[in-house]
């Protein structure tokens, strides 16, 4: 292939969640378009298992800190090892503390720096000089993160918006047999938590932090219940907020109804046994599990938090709210319930968008970031500052 690019994907991620699902999405589009990659992840983390089960190329790192050196070092050798006179390599960092080191382990060699921003809060001034600013090229997950980028001082030049993705070869229906999939399982999860399968469930898949906000979810579903005794709430999940968000639920005496199921591997299995999705944050960086709603054919409510309305457009393809309002959350939630008519045309509607978050659509974009960066990289040759 004679434009093959090389790619070291740096990610420090200490669990599978949103944002190495994403670069694995990437990584496996850049390989079918014959690109030469490798995913830089901690030694048997979730990702460097999943990169291995894939067959992706992996370097690992220890990642102690921000700015590791014995991670800088690590990761120098590997690219003073690649065949003089080759290809500029690009390092794309998929978190905030890789951004610091492919900066470091940059510096003196010939590489092209990108950097991912996937969350809506401002960046401090040091990363953001250092980790944003100086990088070739920034790409964010959203207008809201963009932004963000700019008030802080990125170049508008550098910065282009990528929205996060679905794999659709990772749907486990085919086409037509979607409503058989749903039914078991609906079935399998009705026998799992005792729940009746002819109810109404809504539900959501999040980590349980603080910007995602679930206790908002559950004092809306403290109020959907009194309107509608017969629904059931499912939160998929795990994180620090845990506890509490169980506590939460029996202070509101919704312990029975409001189901805290926790960590699911497989998101469609849950996602195919819902009748609604909700999503709650109060910071959101784009929200990637809305595209995987869309793609069940979900009828939606979330909040306008971040990048969320770079996917949910209100009353086209789904229901907004401001954030923190559980009131507003919960009026939603009800509207959907009680008008089927419009449940059913916002999940039409939902389901047809998806495909404008396909990750060909992803890969094709951030390549057009890659090739710019490499592009002004040889014109002006310029070194780490």
């Amino acid at each position: 292939m004679e434009n093959r690019l090389t790619v070291f994907h740096l990610d420090d991620g200490k669990e599978l969640r949103g944002g190495q699902r994403q670069m694995l999405y990437l990584v496996k589009e850049l390989d079918r378009l014959g690109h030469d990659n490798t995913v830089v992840c901690r030694h048997d983390s979730p990702l460097h298992k999943a990169a291995a089960r894939k067959n992706f190329k992996t370097l690992t790192l220890p990642y102690f800190f921000e700015w590791d050196p014995v991670s800088v070092l690590l990761l120098k050798r590997a690219l003073r090892a690649l065949p003089a006179g080759g290809r500029t390599p690009i390092l794309h960092s998929h978190t905030s503390h890789t951004a610091a080191i492919s900066w470091l382990a940059s510096a003196g060699l010939d590489c092209v720096r990108v950097a991912h921003r996937r969350v809506d809060f401002m960046p401090g001034s040091f990363s953001a000089r250092f980790k944003y600013a100086k990088a070739h090229s920034v790409i964010a997950i959203s207008d809201a993160v963009k932004e963000i980028l700019l008030n802080s001082g990125v170049p508008d030049e550098k910065v282009a918006v990528v929205n996060s993705t679905i794999d659709l070869d990772d749907t486990p229906w085919k086409p037509g047999e979607f409503q058989a999939y749903r039914e078991a399982a609906r079935g399998e999860l009705a026998a799992e938590l005792g729940l009746p399968a002819d109810a109404f469930w809504a539900g959501s898949l999040i980590a349980l932090v603080p910007h995602k906000d679930p206790e908002n979810m559950v004092r809306a579903a403290a109020l959907v219940f009194k309107e509608n005794p017969g629904s059931f709430f499912l939160l998929a999940g795990e994180g620090p907020l845990a506890e509490r968000t169980a506590h939460l639920a029996r202070m509101l005496k919704i312990q029975d109804r409001f189901k805290l199921i926790g960590y699911r591997p497989d998101p469609y299995k849950v996602l195919g046994a819902l009748d609604m999705f909700v999503l709650s944050s109060a910071e959101e960086g784009m929200g990637s599990v809305l595209v995987e709603a869309m793609n069940a054919g979900l009828p939606i409510v979330a909040t306008t938090a971040g990048g969320i309305t770079d996917v949910i457009e209100n009353e086209a393809n789904g229901l907004t709210v401001p954030p923190r309002d559980h009131e507003a959350l919960a009026k939603a939630q009800l509207r959907l319930i009680s008008d089927p008519a419009l449940s059913a045309g916002l999940a039409r509607e939902a389901h047809r968008r998806r495909e404008d978050f396909s990750s060909p659509r992803m890969a094709a974009l951030t390549l057009k970031c890659y090739e710019t960066a490499l592009e002004d990289f040889k014109r002006n040759r310029h070194p780490v500052e």
